[in-house]
């Protein structure tokens, strides 16, 4: 699952997304999600990390913390 569309389905900011997927900041998490000069594509451990929390979250509900 696209961190972005993670994101959009829990209803995260972006802050609570990097939090949860690990990053000190947002401005990695942000460019996954823009057009242009800056974009960047995450890694696909992103992709897994955002699939597993997914799936924990949909059986046991959404808790924003840091898994770090």
């Amino acid at each position: 699952m696209h961190p972005i569309e993670f994101k959009k389905k829990w209803q995260l900011t972006y802050n609570d997304l990097a939090l949860v997927l690990g990053y000190e900041s947002d401005f990695t998490v942000r460019c996954w999600g823009i057009n242009g000069k800056r974009k960047r594509n995450p890694q696909k451990v992103v992709y897994v990390a955002c699939r597993l929390l997914d799936e924990k979250w949909s059986a046991e509900g959404k808790l924003v913390d840091s898994y770090l």
